[in-house]
């Protein structure tokens, strides 16, 4: 979504639809999670990185990776890498103990 004047009207609104449904999935699992547990937003996070990505919408053979990503998307996912290793040290050190 980052090549926004590229992209079709529909490439737009499912790229905008997209982003509003996981910044919405990510609200509900800060509001649903027990308190003194870590929410799980790292996949959002990588699916809203996976959009704002130019080759996701891109036609041909342009893929979607860490090389030709945007500093926006870079972010992201490295939010959305950190998210998933928190949580899931977080699980582990609760089933160990």
């Amino acid at each position: 979504m980052l090549n926004w004047i590229h992209l079709t009207a529909q490439q737009k609104l499912l790229g905008v639809v997209g982003i509003i449904l996981c910044l919405c999935f990510i609200l509900a699992l800060f509001t649903s999670t027990v308190p003194g547990r870590t929410p799980p937003i790292g996949m959002p996070l990588m699916a809203i990185g996976w959009l704002l990505h130019p080759g996701a919408f891109a036609k041909g053979k342009r893929t979607v990776a860490w090389r030709g990503a945007p500093l926006l998307v870079k972010v992201v996912w490295a939010a959305g890498i950190t998210a998933l290793l928190v949580s899931v040290t977080a699980g582990v050190s609760r089933m160990l103990a």
